[in-house]
């Protein structure tokens, strides 16, 4: 089959974009003709290993000429570039005759897509929940003035995305939350989870043979709430002299989380390190992983840790950590801001290393949920069942 998922590019470090390259690269070594659309990226290279035989074409619109300025204006500005991206879209799909085509996340792509008469069958991959937009602020830490017009930009995109999304052939969604909260709008949901995006180079150590470091891994974003997990360390850390928290990741707040950390003197207890693709040394060293993000399409640093065999302490946010953690058998969750779970959860983990042990195990297990193969299945089958229609 001839399949291609479009983007606004893959050459960074998120999540979207690893994930979406690992299942390009799946596909086409499943004997799939595999096609990556990127509006954005130009000539520069794929952060994460692209198999070559995944046939990369850009069509040159660059919205991102437009960063930096103000919302508004980069609207009323996009409308010339949108008529260039139809065009370019168009002429490409008509050329390919794709049988799928894919579109990842609600990028400008999502808008339009589901009109060209190419004969593909148009599916819309959610990557951020239903309620990202709205999430992605209720519970930041922003005064009212700012925060509230934000909120109801959010409704409004929600709403204007809802009405995308009953346009596709099929709305596939990554958790079953999210879906429960997508049939209120559109009854063609499937669910189909990220999969694992590597597996282990290396033997993973015992608990006994790993260090007392508390990770957190994901962009130094609003979103990740980086800042209140520091102030939460910063209540703990003075009874944990041996552990240390680790943060990886950079971001627009990287300034901002030196300072808080300088702020607390926790200089000697607080790790901050730049993104790698070995991020798997990391989970490797590490006895406890962390997540603190008011708003997740997935989670997927979630079951890179527990391929690693990390137990997680976890705020329980939309969407993503309560499909993959089981409560009390390979993590903790906590309601958003319920700091005294979570800090209850770190220290019971942090106090046991037996239990660190038995959950870390559980994680383990539970991981091959996500195995690469059984989730590629579920997209075969999708493709089989849409086919057959």
């Amino acid at each position: 089959m001839k399949i291609a998922f479009c983007y606004r590019d893959f050459a960074t470090t998120g999540g979207i974009e690893r994930v979406s390259i690992v299942k390009m690269n799946a596909l086409v070594e499943r004997g799939h003709e595999v096609y990556a659309i990127t509006t954005d990226q130009g000539d520069t290279p794929c952060y994460f290993p692209l198999d070559p035989r995944v046939q990369h074409i850009d069509l040159g619109i660059n919205y991102c000429d437009f960063n930096g300025l103000s919302r508004p204006v980069r609207y009323f500005r996009s409308f010339a570039k949108k008529r260039l991206h139809k065009e370019k879209m168009t002429e490409l799909l008509m050329k390919l005759k794709l049988d799928f085509l894919c579109v990842v996340s609600d990028m400008k792509d999502s808008e339009f897509v589901f009109n060209i008469p190419d004969g593909s069958v148009k599916i819309m991959e959610h990557h951020g929940g239903k309620y990202w937009n709205v999430n992605m602020y209720r519970y930041a830490a922003l005064p009212f003035h700012l925060k509230f017009p934000r909120i109801v930009w959010g409704h409004l995109m929600t709403k204007k995305l809802n009405y995308y999304d009953r346009k596709y052939d099929r709305l596939v969604t990554l958790t079953h939350e999210d879906a429960r909260d997508c049939r209120k709008h559109c009854s063609k949901v499937s669910v189909i989870p990220n999969p694992m995006t590597f597996a282990p180079k290396r033997a993973i150590p015992s608990m006994d043979a790993r260090e007392k470091v508390v990770l957190s891994v994901g962009r130094l974003a609003l979103e990740k709430n980086v800042i209140e997990l520091i102030d939460m360390w910063a209540m703990i850390a003075h009874d944990y002299p041996d552990w240390k928290l680790r943060i990886v990741g950079e971001g627009y707040l990287h300034d901002s989380v030196v300072s808080k950390i300088r702020h607390l003197g926790l200089e000697k207890q607080i790790e901050l390190c730049p993104f790698t693709q070995d991020v798997e040394a990391h989970y490797a060293r590490a006895s406890i992983f962390t997540l603190t993000s008011f708003i997740e399409g997935f989670g997927l640093v979630l079951i890179e840790a527990e391929t690693m065999g990390l137990p997680t302490v976890a705020y329980a946010c939309k969407c993503g950590p309560r499909d993959i953690i089981q409560e009390g058998v390979d993590g903790f969750l906590a309601e958003q801001g319920d700091q005294a779970t979570f800090i209850k959860g770190l220290r019971r983990l942090m106090d046991s290393e037996d239990l660190r042990r038995q959950m870390g195990q559980a994680a383990k297990a539970n991981a091959e949920r996500f195995s690469l193969d059984n989730v590629m299945k579920q997209w075969e089958a999708l493709f089989a069942e849409l086919t057959a229609k």
